[in-house]
């Protein structure tokens, strides 16, 4: 669906508060493993989470829904994945945007961190708002 799992991560985030098809399945996730993670131990994302989200094929009515992404290292998606992530390393970077015409709606895209400008160059040339 897309190149990049971490660009991926950044379309569940525009999902998570428009009551995507897989909202209380990541919420149970979310509620049994991050209950148990041991802060400031693990630094490591939970595995059961991340492949859960690898795993997941977003439905055509959820990509309909997104017309907004935001590039930013304090998304929630980072946070449920690895709680204490502290935003200091590579690890959620983007290198493609590849499979973004899969989001036929989107418009507009907010951009802080988490890619080189370059890589958002595909969305500028389509036509979508890089701020």
């Amino acid at each position: 669906m897309f190149k990049d799992f971490n660009f991926k991560l950044i379309v569940i985030e525009a999902l998570l508060d428009k009551e995507p098809a897989f909202e209380q399945e990541l919420a149970a996730l979310k509620e049994q493993f991050t209950t148990q993670y041991e802060w400031y131990e693990d630094m490591k994302p939970i595995p059961q989470i991340m492949t859960y989200l690898q795993n997941l094929e977003l439905s055509k009515k959820d990509l309909l829904k997104v017309d907004y992404l935001c590039f930013d290292g304090g998304n929630e998606i980072y946070h449920i994945i690895q709680p204490d992530w502290d935003g200091e390393d590579d690890l959620f970077d983007v290198t493609s945007v590849e499979g973004f015409e899969q989001l036929p709606n989107l418009m507009t895209v907010d951009y802080l961190s988490m890619a080189e400008p370059e890589v958002l160059e595909p969305l500028r040339a389509a036509g979508i708002t890089v701020e």
